[in-house]
């Protein structure tokens, strides 16, 4: 009795085989494909225009033997007033003048020069002009192997010829880079010409990305220089010793908890509608991770582990900070002469705006 369900289960299968796996799955033929007949046009109506850029263009008659599976790379405008041209078709770029930049077509062959050196490349002047310069051999490496063994191997090499391309009025340049000379290190392997347009595409990233790089530096040091530090020392509106600083008090509020955070404060309360903090105050310790990976130095805040106060009131002009104990006991002007000193220095290290 108990082997007359499987048996049963068996019979039912063999018989609505034909069911389960109909033959028209395997070998039905692909549907016909039914032209759509064209938009009729009433008299007196103009048909609407269609765009071309979608059209198929029609197959070569020769058989294909071999495909670019690579994706075509793009020009990178990662420098400021960098921009690339729409139905551009070769590997060029357009800078425009800024304040970083000065003299354009000056900064731009120095910004080569540069390159070259920083990447070992040699760049040779090739015109009276001094608008056509020429690359030295330039090598791309692949890395072949795992783990321990991994090593970089030298696939190619190529060199180019770089255009500066001034506007009469000299606040544009073009800069293009086209190649001149490639070669395999593996005899046997062809260059197709998209891969000969991604190796100048390639190359001229490259040297924005320097162009990018030392902008980005300047600016960077621009806005430390022109950034000014508001806190002082003085006195509340109490006659306490006390912080001034010349911003308003949300945004003074906000820049202190962002100083919170890494130098040794732990915000235990808050209170915003008395502005004011509640906090724990544990110099920070750098330990073996820190000194590893080289983070940023801590500055020691002279103060005694503890339990303090930092109320925020609205003054004359911009905010004052009161720095109290736990019992709400103003700290003496020379404990605020010295915090002050130390919290400049974080200040500047965090890029704080107080």
């Amino acid at each position: 009795m108990q082997y007359w369900i499987p048996a049963s289960l068996a019979a039912s299968l063999l018989i609505s085989g034909c069911s389960l796996f109909p033959e028209y799955a395997a070998d039905q033929a692909a549907p016909e494909a039914k032209p759509v007949a064209e938009l009729q046009v009433p008299a007196g109506l103009a048909a609407a225009k269609r765009p071309a850029q979608f059209d198929i263009p029609p197959t070569p008659n020769a058989p294909v033997t071999e495909a670019e599976l690579k994706s075509p790379m793009q020009v990178l405008a990662l420098a400021t007033n960098s921009r690339v041209e729409e139905e551009e078709k070769e590997a060029r770029i357009w800078f425009e003048r800024s304040e970083f930049s000065g003299e354009l077509l000056p900064y731009l062959k120095k910004s080569l020069q540069d390159f070259g050196q920083e990447k070992q490349i040699e760049i040779t002047q090739k015109d009276q002009d001094a608008l056509v310069f020429e690359t030295g051999w330039v090598s791309r490496f692949e890395e072949e192997g795992f783990w321990l063994w991994k090593n970089m191997v030298e696939k190619e090499q190529s060199r180019f010829l770089v255009v500066f391309e001034p506007k009469s009025h000299g606040r544009s340049v073009g800069v293009r880079v086209q190649l001149l000379q490639h070669r395999f290190i593996d005899k046997d392997a062809k260059l197709s010409a998209i891969a000969q347009k991604r190796e100048e595409v390639y190359f001229l990233n490259r040297f924005v990305d320097k162009v990018a790089t030392v902008e980005l530096a300047q600016i960077r040091q621009k806005k430390a220089q022109s950034r000014q530090i508001t806190l002082t020392t003085g006195f509340d509106a109490e006659g306490n010793a006390a912080m001034l600083t010349g911003q308003s008090i949300d945004l003074a509020w906000s820049q202190l908890e962002l100083m919170f955070e890494q130098n040794g404060f732990l915000v235990n309360d808050l209170d915003r509608t008395k502005y004011t903090f509640f906090l724990t105050y544990q110099q920070p310790e750098t330990g073996f991770w820190d000194s590893l990976w080289g983070s940023k130095e801590t500055i020691a805040v002279p103060l005694t582990p503890g339990d303090y106060q930092l109320v925020l009131t609205k003054a004359e002009v911009g905010t004052s900070l009161s720095w109290r104990n736990s019992a709400g006991k103003v700290l003496s002007a020379d404990q605020i002469t010295a915090l002050h000193q130390t919290l400049v220095q974080i200040i500047r290290k965090d890029n704080i705006e107080l």
